[in-house]
């Protein structure tokens, strides 16, 4: 079972949303404990999670999603229901090509996606290591421009690859705490950016394949991981970007490679 915390992080789902879903019988936790309130997640409702993720990312309402849900008792009945929403889609978002793209994937490539989840898990400690970063609050995919200007500045003293480091337990849709970084091989004294030095640390780490929107499975199975092996995770996660988008040509998303590493104890 996943604390609200975990789940959010694995689904990309904010808390404050999966309350509401749980107000409204969305998604609805395995286990509530009746002393404290606290919800616990299970494998049905990563279930759920992901077919309401799935709704929500091709434009559907909220009012439509839980219309659509009250219809649909298993996954082949969603399954179908979007098969048939596809051509509406087509028609009625034209302009939204990425919507259409990700709802071919999704009911192309589930069998390609379930051969993914197939990664080793690994133990395993991390030397001392000397970053650079910048540290900032807002949305993921804002990183980008941070790591021009670590780049820009520290480009010369560089020994690894662009990684960032998540400061908080779940996920936040606009207002996320994140720190860009770069390893380099000296403490250095750069303007606007912060040089430190990481101690040694033991981590439980998933090389993610793929695009980044698809990330949340790979957090799911590494909690799994680490609540199977009785540790605890702490912060905050690490995302290594071994094949990212390119730093001039663009990259086909399905060849990323991400290395995530969350620190236990």
């Amino acid at each position: 079972m996943l604390t609200i915390g975990e789940f959010s992080a694995s689904t990309r789902l904010t808390v404050k949303t999966l309350r509401m879903y749980h107000e409204e019988g969305i998604i609805v936790p395995e286990r509530t404990d009746g002393d404290n309130g606290y919800r616990y997640y299970g494998e049905e409702s990563w279930r759920r999670a992901q077919a309401v993720k799935l709704l929500r990312d091709v434009g559907f309402s909220h009012r439509e999603l839980k219309e659509i849900l009250s219809e649909c008792t298993d996954d082949e009945d969603l399954g179908a229901y979007l098969k048939k929403r596809l051509e509406a889609v087509r028609q009625e978002l034209a302009r939204m090509g990425d919507v259409q793209d990700r709802l071919t994937f999704y009911l192309e490539t589930g069998k390609e996606t379930e051969m993914k989840l197939d990664r080793e898990i690994k133990d395993k400690l991390i030397a001392r290591t000397t970053v650079c970063s910048i540290r900032y609050t807002g949305r993921y995919d804002g990183i980008g421009q941070y790591f021009a200007t670590l780049f820009k500045k520290a480009g010369r003293y560089t020994a690894g690859p662009a990684m960032a480091f998540y400061h908080n337990a779940d996920y936040h849709e606009d207002d996320a705490d994140i720190e860009a970084a770069v390893v380099v091989r000296k403490e250095v004294d750069l303007n606007g950016i912060v040089c430190r030095t990481i101690p040694e640390t033991r981590v439980i780490s998933l090389l993610h394949y793929g695009p980044y929107d698809t990330i949340g499975d790979s957090y799911r199975q590494l909690f799994d991981a680490i609540s199977s092996r009785g540790l605890k995770s702490l912060l905050p996660t690490r995302e290594l970007y071994l094949k990212g988008p390119g730093m001039i040509f663009p990259r086909d998303p399905k060849k990323f490679v991400t290395e995530i590493q969350i620190p236990v104890g």
